[in-house]
């Protein structure tokens, strides 16, 4: 039987002919991250910043130092405030409601600024900061180069101007604290001890601009304030603008997993919508989707980030499930006798450290001659007072206001720390055998030598016996006037340095979020009754209000009654701490 020919003929290949393609192979998972980066938007994509490690964790580290050390220009008052008080004829009632609405701004808008933070991230809170700044300083710029003495309501305007100021002071103040602390939460107290450091000498770098001669009013050894307050309208907003772009927190797997930030969060929801095959867009919306940072992290206003880090959160634990820590803002609030004395306590302190800060360059101004001295009187008493004009004068009394701040709080927080030891959590081996029993055990290794309510105290009686000195010896020699700053900027630094601790101490680590920024409300009170107290007291001998106050009769009365507030305040430290037993 013969066999049929082949339905298909052999197939004959030629070199010159293109070969069949390889057997299929499953396909390898699609870039993702690649793909979403091709679709990102330009402004998404230079936000992003998707940069190495080293790279990113210098330009975030760079990024808060340079927030921080431009961030407290409202305290830059005493360089800039009695120029601008002689030029637009403010007594002196007008030109501290213009300096205590900065420092109103700062407090007021410490919670939702902070909120916003916490719930946006840092970046946020620079941007939201820069716009303020820009408002702030040059609208405070632009109507001092408009408005004359006859202008009504020219203080209000500039003390809404100057709220906004402060209002970007606490913006970038949050933005630099929360970076650190979500990037480097290995070394909490080194995270935040560096830029509240930075912070603190913030005042004396902007301030140090304004001896430029750019800076000098025509005809005048003295500064030009408009000119000088455009200039920090673009600097500092600058600097914001630039911790927008470059301040992103460091994510930190080995401590926390593979904890997915915003943007991987976001890149995650659109690798969901490529494989469903929606094209949207990378600018979405993605609140819902996110949350926030201190939410990813676990970290919001409660969390013990300031003071005590892990050791403080295992104790609180331990309260918590014993059912003992159960503080809200009502509770704080129907705390008398213990939230509102303490806040008043507080504010008899810390008012008249305010006072000063906002008032340097008025005390200072009252010291030097009038101008309507002949020319050899105002030689002669120039001479006893400095060697400089009143503007270096100025900006040196600001320079020792927040060297002398920084370097106290640096050197309060070591002498605490060793003088009152924090306890020591230690495993409870009886927690094995019973469940029910604490998971840890405190104990404290080292005997406390001095309470931190007493080391506070100490502070406010310090405090208080520079002001009783300035009340009585203060002239105006230059040696004289450093015992006021110096001493003052000190016991300021330090006290604002132990509060936090004995806040964080009674109401529990996980608590001092919401029961500090509470009782800082009460230190703006201080701040504004003291303020207005010395404006009320200072009175020229002429009687009228418009004119410049000089001589020591000025600031007498008012450094009595700060003395004496500061020595009554220091003793109810003393007794609420024993109560506290902090």
């Amino acid at each position: 039987m013969s066999s049929s020919p082949p339905l298909h003929p052999s197939t004959t290949h030629y070199e010159d002919e293109p070969q069949p393609p390889p057997p299929m192979t499953p396909l390898d998972p699609p870039d993702v991250p690649a793909i979403l980066r091709s679709k990102r938007s330009w402004k998404r994509q230079i936000l992003s910043l998707d940069l190495p490690r080293p790279l990113q964790i210098a330009l975030t580290c760079f990024s808060i130092a340079i927030s921080a050390v431009t961030a407290n220009g409202v305290y830059c008052w005493g360089t800039y405030g009695p120029v601008v008080a002689k030029l637009l004829e403010l007594d002196g009632t007008q030109a501290q409601t213009i300096v205590v609405g900065g420092i109103l701004g700062v407090y007021l808008c410490a919670a939702p600024l902070g909120a916003l933070t916490d719930k946006h991230g840092p970046r946020t809170g620079s941007l939201v900061s820069a716009c303020l700044g820009v408002i702030g300083y040059q609208s405070f710029s632009e109507i001092l180069r408009k408005a004359t003495p006859d202008t009504p309501f020219v203080h209000l305007l500039l003390t809404a101007a100057y709220f906004l100021v402060g209002a970007a002071t606490v913006g970038s103040y949050f933005a630099a604290l929360t970076c650190a602390s979500l990037s480097f939460p290995s070394h909490p107290t080194l995270a935040l001890s560096l830029p509240l450091s930075l912070i603190g000498l913030s005042a004396l770098v902007l301030s140090s601009f304004s001896s430029l001669p750019i800076f000098q009013a025509e005809g005048s050894t003295d500064l030009d304030p408009a000119r000088f307050l455009a200039f920090l309208g673009i600097l500092t907003p600058s600097i914001n603008v630039f911790g927008w772009l470059c301040m992103k927190v460091i994510p930190q797997p080995e401590l926390f997993g593979e904890i997915k930030l915003p943007e991987d969060i976001e890149s995650r929801q659109h690798a969901d919508d490529y494989d469903e095959g929606d094209d949207s867009d990378s600018g979405s919306d993605l609140g819902e989707m996110s949350g926030s940072i201190g939410q990813l992290l676990r970290l919001d206003e409660r969390t013990p980030m300031l003071i005590g880090g892990i050791e403080a959160a295992w104790e609180e634990v331990e309260m918590m499930e014993q059912g003992k820590d159960s503080w809200t803002a009502k509770d704080l609030v129907l705390d008398y006798k213990g939230f509102w004395t303490f806040g008043l306590l507080l504010a008899l302190i810390i008012g008249p450290g305010e006072m000063v800060v906002a008032s340097v360059g008025s005390i200072i101004t009252s010291l030097l001659p009038p101008t309507s001295l002949n020319p050899s009187s105002l030689i002669v008493n120039l001479v006893t007072t400095t060697d400089q004009s009143p503007l270096a004068l100025r900006n040196k009394h600001v320079f020792l206001l927040s060297l002398t701040s920084t370097l106290s709080r640096l050197i309060t927080g070591v002498l605490a720390d060793y003088l009152a030891p924090p306890l020591t959590a230690t495993p409870n081996p009886a927690h094995r055998r019973d469940p029910t029993q604490p998971s840890h055990l405190f104990i404290r290794k080292r005997p406390v030598r001095l309470s931190r309510s007493a080391f506070a105290a100490i502070a406010g009686s310090t405090l208080g016996l520079v002001f009783a000195w300035s009340a009585g010896y203060l002239s105006g020699k230059g040696e004289d006037l450093s015992v006021l700053s110096g001493g003052t900027g000190a016991m300021y630094g330090a006290i604002f340095t132990l509060v936090p601790a004995i806040v964080s101490h009674h109401y529990g680590p996980t608590n001092f979020g919401l029961a500090w920024g509470m009782i800082s409300y009460f230190a703006a009170l201080g701040s504004v009754v003291y303020s207005y107290l010395y404006a009320y007291l200072s009175v020229p001998e002429s009687g009228n209000p418009s004119d410049q106050c000089y001589g020591p009769h000025c600031f007498k009365k008012t450094f009595v009654v700060c003395a004496i507030s500061c020595f009554v305040g220091a003793v109810g430290v003393v007794v609420l701490g024993r109560k506290w037993k902090v």
